[in-house]
């Protein structure tokens, strides 16, 4: 077992620790209401004799002789209880007028804006609640924090072990993100991989979480609503909704430790990616392969979905965000007509844009255009025959035997796909509001005829 000590400790003990927040490590991202809350905890129980406030999860690197940097091996990377333990760091700094202890989390230098923001957004908040107490309570509250408020420390020197603790939410702790606790899993079935590689995919993978809503793809968005809707429609499955629950999605295989003949086909086309890179050859001429991912492919798990993410957010960005000739006149159309903006028209953009990419995906430019005419008509059919549009509606037209994912999934050749029948709408179906533009448009591809 990987866990070298399991103590209660103080906090005053914790924050005495030389804790540094490693390259892996999501950015601080506690809010107001988080910060407000542990503020309450701790004055509701300032008059108990002992408070426990959760647990920090350490690793600590194993000591190496031939170390060449003073004190490096004595660090402790924070795995799990960053977002408390910096809070409470904040939380004492401001409270401790004599500042009878600094906090050595403080010595750490912090890369993340993200991070910079919030840290200085929730001092002033903790500053605006502390202004209103007494320099009696003040003084009792540091007592409280420091010498009664308690924490279990797991410190382990294994890095795998480490992240197994990751995946749990902790009491009073923000509650991780889907994607979070994806990026915790994958990174624990990288156990055979460097220290280098995982931090190298951190680091990629933090580039690419936007907290910006507005940002046209983000991980969050090319996870939620493209990879994980175009995978579970092609099951005949439920996609409208991505959660902490449904993350089974994107776990599959470990190359090293699943040996089924099922999965021969996965680890033969990684050692042919692999070696080919490694190929002196290659490094002469700057080639490189990049494993070819398929959206529905069984999930290969460790350093290969962190590249499987990555992928898909280029491939949206070719398709949608850099003009593709082959679809621009159905995006002008898509974007031009007067009730675009409406919640259901999202989904139905959201429908049109899986369905494209799923077909690009297996057959890649050939027929591309004429396939997006069928995907567009397929989708937008239900912005014309429905008033209102759910997500549900969407979510069961995508799930329905027959459906363009099914079709998609099933065909071998791309004509499989463009014979497939969509009825065309007459103007008397049409039960939709502010559709002019679409209207417009499958009258010119021969979808809509006068009663």
């Amino acid at each position: 077992m990987a866990i070298i000590t399991k103590d209660i400790i103080t906090v005053k003990q914790l924050l005495e620790l030389p804790l540094m927040i490693p390259p892996y490590q999501r950015p601080y991202k506690w809010q107001a209401h988080n910060v407000n809350q542990l503020i309450e905890d701790v004055m509701l129980h300032r008059n108990k004799s002992r408070y426990r406030l959760g647990t920090v999860v350490l690793h600590q690197e194993k000591l190496h002789e031939e170390s060449s940097v003073v004190g490096e091996a004595d660090k402790l990377s924070i795995v799990d209880g960053q977002q408390r333990l910096l809070t409470l760091a904040l939380l004492y700094s401001l409270l401790d007028k004599n500042s009878m202890i600094t906090p050595a989390i403080f010595s750490h230098a912090f890369q993340s804006n993200i991070t910079i923001t919030n840290l200085k957004h929730n001092a002033a908040v903790i500053n605006s609640r502390l202004n209103q107490l007494s320099e009696s309570v003040r003084e009792e509250l540091v007592d409280f924090i420091l010498h009664k408020c308690e924490v279990i420390s797991i410190r382990l020197d294994d890095l795998s072990e480490a992240f197994q603790f990751f995946d749990s939410q902790n009491a009073r702790g923000k509650e991780l993100a889907p994607y979070d606790l994806l990026k915790a899993f994958h990174l624990r079935e990288m156990e055979n991989n460097t220290q280098a590689e995982r931090i190298e995919c951190v680091a990629n993978w933090e580039k690419e979480v936007s907290p910006d809503k507005n940002v046209a793809v983000n991980l969050e968005t090319i996870m939620s609503d493209y990879l994980f809707r175009v995978r579970r429609w092609c099951k005949g499955l439920s996609g409208a909704y991505f959660s902490r629950h449904t993350i089974a999605e994107f776990k599959g295989v470990n190359l090293t430790s699943t040996p089924y003949p099922f999965t021969m086909p996965f680890r033969a086309i990684d050692y042919m990616v692999g070696q080919y890179n490694e190929d002196k050859v290659r490094a002469w001429d700057m080639k490189n392969m990049h494993y070819p991912f398929q959206i529905d492919q069984t999930m290969i798990n460790g350093k290969r979905f962190f590249e499987y993410i990555h992928y898909y957010i280029n491939v949206y960005q070719t398709l949608f965000l850099q003009g593709t000739e082959a679809l621009h006149h159905l995006i002008t159309t898509i974007e031009g007509y007067e009730g675009k903006s409406r919640v259901g028209d999202h989904y139905v953009k959201n429908l049109f844009y899986c369905s494209v990419l799923h077909y690009y995906d297996k057959f890649g430019d050939v027929e591309l255009e004429n396939a997006a005419k069928l995907c567009f008509v397929w989708s937008y059919q239900i912005r014309l025959k429905q008033h209102r549009v759910p997500i549900e509606s969407i979510d069961n037209h995508a799930m329905s035997h027959g459906s363009i994912f099914s079709v998609i999934s099933n065909a071998l050749h791309p004509h499989e796909v463009l014979t497939m029948v969509v009825k065309p709408m007459k103007t008397s179906d049409i039960k939709g509001t502010k559709i002019d533009g679409l209207a417009s448009k499958f009258k010119l591809l021969g979808y809509l005829s006068n009663d």
